[in-house]
């Protein structure tokens, strides 16, 4: 007992000793680290300057920034050559290999500086090589200042580090931000690349002061807070940010409105209504004109929005109004039976103007000086840096009065430890016989008690107490602490056989019971409570999932849990709960499916029904009319019979006639045909001015359309409008000359008539005559053999007639029972739809089912999440760390996959992005799960995350859904398409 206590001190003494030797080493090694990463920052700071000025020289092309660059490269110089001079003396031996390989790298691109300076000096250097250069650099010295923290232990010094290197990554994400602000607010557009790195940029700089707040104190991040709002351009530097965004507004506000007025929109159908004259296209023309004005009206709305603006909108506004407001000349002309050359030359639309503004508009930022831009976020910046040299202060004052704390204290613990040992030593010789003596009868009576404990005895035995010094006193309190265990072992058995008895009716399915014995120790108590906290849980969760089956039963499928319902809905409850959804979804897919053919159904049964009482109809009508017609065509064969016997006394008057015609007609049929050749002529050269006059209306039509097709264009279609214009002028004057010519050419073609009609009233006696009596007997010929020949044929008519009388009465029939039938069927659609019309579900699921396979590989997906999620949590009790398969390799990430390099339309929209990000974040926050439970975190942490899952979770089969609404569009869209 001498020796233990002794030893045991010794130890820990040395394991102390030890800890402050160790703690000394750190606090060196973390204070060379700390002046490598205050170095790089001095570096840093300097080179972000000296990059963005260096941009701007080079766009310049050496003319703005000269002097303050040659500043900046003398002070970037200095810091170099201070950071190179401390890395040849920095000990290397101890840090990581990625540590050497960014030194390697620091070191190299450092030696280039002067090469990539000759280069800007000679503008002989693109703008992405300089910024590669300074950002690889730049890269690599901010991992001096973010690695620091890996090589320190002490708290307080890592928040004032991790507040440094916010402050850093802050500085060096607002020079971005920076350059790219300068650069768009300098060329008045916003690339859709721009914005993204802009958000990209500011989401960065926001998180590094959320941390900077964290690691601050509550007075320190007041005092910076407060410094932070007297800085007019820090705070002006916002008012730019809003610029930025609503230029995003408007962008995409004037991109709809192109969209609704171009291709396929107003000015499209406006072009067709005035070649055709449709009334069925101004409803269209109304839509897209009422959303262009909702657009505008958009843009009116933004947030600081400009006088010139708002002019430049009503220009633009007025132009789609007259669109509209010459639909109804057009409409006039047409009832007024004009032309549509007529109805065109009435109309003047000049779209100019609005094709100018929407230019403007697309390619200006209002309200925006690029230049006081730069000015104020450089102030930003150097508030940020004039803030961590502060804190860089701080750090180096702070390494120091920690080194020579860690001295004094390694000194004191030395000789306190010295002064313990001896004390331990004499202390210990004196009460070391005394103790033993009283520990061995201790010892009896607590073996004895022990073994009551664990039930090898029956009964309780006291500790006999011999003395009254502390250790009988410590006696005396044992046999009073026993007697109390011997109660507190009776009553926690109690509890544990109703524990036992509860679980096993729990087991089998009843959660209505509850453990009413309360425990007599905290332990035992807080198992109590844990039991039916847990089956009072269990039960809420089993009656709102069973909530949800009983809405489901109702057909009311649109039921969702509350936010209060859902609370704990997590885990294997989760997937159940999950599931259940999965199973509502997919009973209202498969009514949305079964209700839109049931309509489908309706309607073509309406079809069939009003075809088949309109064949039935024509059937009898056919019938009827046939019957007729077999009595008719009797008569006719013997009114044919007595007609022939007429004809042959005709053709003997015929030859009489033919003979003393035949000598006059020789002589006058040479006069006539000269006069028909000279008419001929003339009527070819009519045909051919018609064509004329064709080809210059069909000339005016198409370059109408050239115009609107150019309006449409904007600037780039300006010189297609001109030589449009052109081609109009060209073929009105065509037209005009065709009408003047033609009128000439009418004129001679009545000359020319005039003089056959007098010619042929001078021959008109021999040519008539013997015309008409070859005619009349060819005639009779004709009527002779063709009465003989119709005698034949109606004879077979008749009876043709008398078998299709037959045919069209059984057709009468047969229609009629088809009638019957769809009249059944009509009954069966509209028993369908009264089933499905008792189910109450979402609207969107009738306008996702068009594409069954996809709908199918959609629940497919869904369910395989649910089963994914309960694989992983399967493995929970063995706090095994696995990894999460990626989410680019499960059955839903292999189908998004395929699809994007299929490049399907799908992939372009918003939801398509939506789903893909909150598919990547389902995977991660499951792993997260998966490390967090293997690590043995907090049950808070672990329904924080479980909480995050289920979330997601509904979110993915919401975007799942989304797609394939999205998805019915498109396969209606085409449908439409390919009718047309």
């Amino acid at each position: 007992m001498l020796i233990l206590p002794i030893l045991v001190i010794l130890l820990m003494s040395g394991e102390t000793l030890y800890l402050k030797v160790k703690e000394t080493k750190s606090i060196k090694k973390t204070s060379s680290y700390v002046d490598l990463s205050l170095k790089s920052t001095k570096l840093l700071n300097t080179l972000q300057q000296e990059k963005e000025y260096s941009l701007i020289f080079l766009k310049s092309y050496g003319k703005k920034y000269n002097k303050e660059l040659s500043s900046l490269r003398e002070e970037a110089n200095n810091h170099k050559n201070e950071l190179l001079s401390y890395l040849d003396n920095f000990d290397t031996k101890s840090y990581s290999q990625e540590f050497l390989s960014s030194t390697k790298k620091v070191v190299e691109d450092l030696k280039k500086i002067d090469e990539i300076r000759k280069k800007v000096d000679s503008i002989a250097i693109s703008d992405d090589e300089l910024l590669n250069y300074y950002q690889g650099l730049n890269s690599h010295l901010l991992f001096y200042i973010n690695d620091v923290l890996v090589y320190n232990n002490d708290g307080k010094l890592s928040k004032k580090l991790q507040a440094y290197s916010s402050l850093v990554n802050i500085t060096e994400a607002a020079s971005k931000e920076r350059r790219i602000i300068y650069q768009i607010l300098e060329n008045g557009v916003l690339f859709s690349d721009d914005y993204s790195q802009f958000n990209k940029l500011i989401s960065i700089q926001n998180t590094y002061l959320d941390i900077f707040e964290k690691m601050l104190s509550v007075e320190e991040y007041k005092g910076f807070s407060e410094k932070f709002k007297a800085c007019s351009e820090c705070n002006e530097v916002e008012n730019y940010r809003k610029i930025i965004e609503n230029k995003a507004l408007k962008d995409e506000i004037i991109k709809k409105v192109y969209e609704l007025s171009g291709f396929g929109g107003l000015v499209e159908n406006y072009s067709n209504y005035l070649l055709k004259g449709d009334d069925s296209i101004t409803n269209k023309m109304q839509r897209f004109h009422s959303s262009i004005l909702r657009e505008l009206n958009r843009y009116r709305r933004v947030e600081g929005i400009s006088t010139e603006e708002k002019k430049l909108i009503k220009k633009i506004k007025n132009t789609f109004d007259e669109y509209m407001g010459t639909t109804l000349d057009i409409q006039e002309g047409y009832s007024q039976g004009k032309s549509i050359k007529e109805i065109y030359s009435a109309i003047s639309i000049e779209n100019s103007e609005a094709i100018e503004a929407l230019a403007k508009l697309n390619n200006t930022i209002f309200d925006s000086d690029y230049n006081r831009w730069f000015v104020v976020a450089t102030k930003r910046i150097d508030y940020f840096k004039k803030y961590g040299e502060k804190i860089s202060e701080d750090i180096k004052s702070y390494i120091k009065e920690k080194d020579s704390s860690l001295v004094n204290g390694f000194i004191m613990t030395l000789v306190f430890v010295i002064v313990v040992i001896l004390i331990v030593f004499i202390v210990s010789s004196l009460i070391t016989k005394k103790i033993v003596k009283q520990l061995n009868i201790f010892k009896e009576g607590l073996e004895y008690s022990f073994q009551y404990v664990i039930r090898e005895k029956e009964s309780l035995k006291p500790i006999v107490v011999t003395g009254k010094d502390e250790f009988s006193q410590m006696n005396i309190h044992m046999n009073n602490q026993m007697e109390k265990v011997k109660e507190i072992i009776e009553q926690d058995r109690r509890v544990v056989s109703e524990i036992s008895d509860v679980v096993e009716k729990v087991s089998n399915g009843f959660l209505q019971y509850s453990i009413n014995e309360k425990g007599a120790t905290q332990e035992v108590e807080s198992l109590r409570l844990i039991i039916n906290k847990m089956i009072r849980y269990t039960k809420q969760k089993v009656d709102n999932i069973n909530l949800v089956l009983d809405n489901y039963a109702l057909g009311k499928y649109r039921f969702r849990l509350s936010e209060e319902q859902r609370v704990g809905m997590y885990g294997d409850f989760g997937s159940l709960s999950a599931g259940s959804i999965l199973l509502g979804q997919s009973i209202s897919q498969l009514i949305a499916m079964i209700t839109n053919a049931g309509k489908e159904l309706e309607e073509n049964t309406e079809i069939l029904s009003s075809s088949s009482q309109s064949l039935s109809l024509r059937a009898n009508e056919q019938a009827a009319s046939l019957e007729e017609t077999a009595a008719s065509i009797e008569e006719i064969t013997s009114n044919m019979q007595s007609s022939g016997e007429d004809v042959s006394k005709m053709l003997q008057i015929a030859d009489e006639l033919n003979s003393s015609a035949i000598k006059g007609n020789d002589e006058a049929t040479k006069t006539a045909k000269s006069m028909d050749e000279i008419n001929e002529k003339v009527t070819a050269i009519s045909e051919a001015i018609t064509v004329i006059d064709q080809i210059a209306f069909q000339t005016n039509i198409l370059s109408l359309n050239a115009a609107v097709e150019a309006a449409t264009a904007g600037e780039s279609g300006k010189g297609f409008a001109v030589v449009a214009q052109e081609v109009r002028n060209l073929a009105s004057r065509s037209a005009e000359a065709a009408k003047r010519i033609k009128s000439l050419v009418e004129d001679a073609t009545l000359k020319s008539a005039h003089g056959k009609d007098i010619t042929t009233n001078m021959i008109s006696g021999y040519t008539q005559l013997s015309n008409k009596i070859t005619e009349t007997k060819e005639i009779i010929d004709n009527v002779s053999s063709a009465i003989r020949e119709q005698e034949k044929g109606m004879i077979q008519i008749n009876e043709t007639i008398t078998t299709l009388d037959e045919m069209t009465q059984k057709n009468a029939e047969t229609s009629t029972n088809i009638d019957k039938l769809s009249k059944e069927v009509a009954k069966l659609s509209t028993r369908l739809l009264g089933i499905t019309e008792k189910a109450n579900i979402a609207d969107k699921y009738y306008y996702m089912v068009d594409d069954v396979d996809l709908i199918q590989s959609i629940s497919k997906y869904k369910n395989d999440h649910i089963n994914f999620k309960k694989k992983h949590f399967s493995t929970l009790n063995s706090r095994e760390a696995i990894t999460v398969i990626s989410s680019d390799l499960c059955d839903l990430g292999k189908w998004m996959g395929t699809l994007e390099e299929q490049k399907s339309e799908l992939v372009a929209t918003t939801e398509w992005k939506t789903l893909k990000e909150k598919h990547l974040l389902i995977h991660n926050k499951i792993q997260l799960f998966v490390d967090l439970n293997s690590n043995r975190a907090n049950n808070d942490e672990l329904k924080k995350v479980a909480k995050e899952i289920e979330e997601i979770t509904t979110e993915v089969f919401n975007n799942l859904n989304d797609i394939a609404v999205i998805n019915t569009k498109l396969v209606r869209k085409e449908h439409l398409s390919l009718n047309k």
